[in-house]
């Protein structure tokens, strides 16, 4: 299992270890160079300083922290002690700014992401494609492309409102949904990788394609508008927030891929808020607050699968369902214009 260890406040999750228990009945695995992060995330100009002088002479302008950083601060000591106790994090002597996982990132990338129209399974065209539950299945793209499927995955390329036709033909309600909406940020306005028209989201029918007791779950961004944001839709939507998790991102030595203590700098941990619906009388044995951290892939934007954390929490689910989905999970309908953006040859090889 890839829940390595769990307490009161924390997790720690093998991503690299899930994948490749997805797809060891076939002989695949993860590339292992895209979870090669052996030192914190930095430009390579501040890198190539760094290294010249031996250490960074830089005079930090110091700021309070946030009741955050200062809470996740204290957690990722803890992480850090235990990790290095069972042996999982290692010092490491390569420092090459990451350049073997940033190299392994690009190259997971490169996969043609085609039309549904030219999406071939065993020669058939198909808009919604299902994996057998046996195990991983191998479909192509119109380039020739081997996409590796998890067993029991569906997949839809396409707009997630597509998702709301499918839940009424095929008499389906989800019981999970987690979706990761390509919230607006400027690091992605200056690389136009995509844009994000929050509209999407409002105009999606949450309620109808849910039953009663399902559990939402939608990453957010560290901008506390968007918190605020989120938690008026779910009002909207006749939901309350149950619980805020954070998601530490870690190096191979178990520290935190950014420093908290810079101000106006980025931010080792990302967020996730869970909701219910307010009629639901399940519930969840979740905590309130809690901190999971992982080794994260070397792609941009990419979030750690969260299924096997919530079956330790004793939470299982029937039907659940990912939203603006870039890769695919065993069991689960995935939708969005890249769903299997990181299930190609590029990303999955020989054993």
């Amino acid at each position: 299992m890839s829940v390595l260890h769990v307490e009161a406040d924390f997790a720690i999750l093998d991503e690299q270890l899930y994948y490749n228990n997805i797809f060891e009945k076939i002989g695949r695995k993860i590339r292992p160079e895209l979870y090669e992060i052996n030192s914190k995330f930095m430009p390579d100009s501040q890198f190539e300083a760094i290294k010249k002088r031996g250490i960074s002479k830089e005079k930090r302008k110091r700021c309070e922290k946030s009741e955050d950083a200062t809470w996740i601060e204290q957690i990722a000591s803890g992480v850090r002690k235990v990790g290095k106790e069972m042996g999982y994090f290692k010092e490491s002597s390569n420092q090459d700014n990451n350049l073997n996982a940033r190299q392994a990132a690009e190259k997971a990338l490169s996969v043609i992401t085609p039309s549904t129209n030219k999406l071939l399974c065993n020669g058939i065209i198909s808009n919604w494609i299902k994996c057998s539950q046996e195990k991983p299945g191998v479909v192509e793209n119109g380039e020739s492309q081997k996409i590796f499927i998890p067993p029991g995955a569906t997949f839809h390329v396409g707009d997630v409102a597509d998702v709301e036709q499918y839940s009424a033909i095929n008499d389906i309600l989800f019981d999970l949904v987690v979706a990761d909406p390509p919230w607006f940020n400027k690091s992605v306005k200056r690389k136009k990788t995509y844009e994000m028209n929050e509209q999407v989201i409002d105009n999606l029918d949450i309620t109808s394609i849910t039953t009663n007791d399902a559990l939402i779950v939608f990453w957010i961004t560290n901008r506390k508008w968007v918190e605020e944001e989120m938690k008026e839709r779910f009002k909207s939507w006749n939901m309350e927030v149950i619980a805020t998790w954070k998601w530490l991102k870690i190096t191979t030595q178990g520290e935190p891929v950014y420093d908290l203590d810079k101000e106006k700098h980025k931010l080792p941990y990302e967020s996730i808020v869970f909701a219910k619906k307010r009629s639901s009388r399940r519930e969840f044995n979740i905590y309130e607050k809690f901190v999971f951290a992982s080794i994260p892939m070397a792609v941009h934007s990419h979030k750690p699968p969260l299924l096997e954390l919530f079956q330790h929490f004793g939470i299982d689910f029937m039907q659940p369902l990912e939203l603006f989905a870039r890769s695919l999970l065993p069991s689960t309908h995935s939708i969005g214009f890249e769903p299997f953006l990181l299930q190609s040859e590029h990303v999955f090889i020989p054993k």
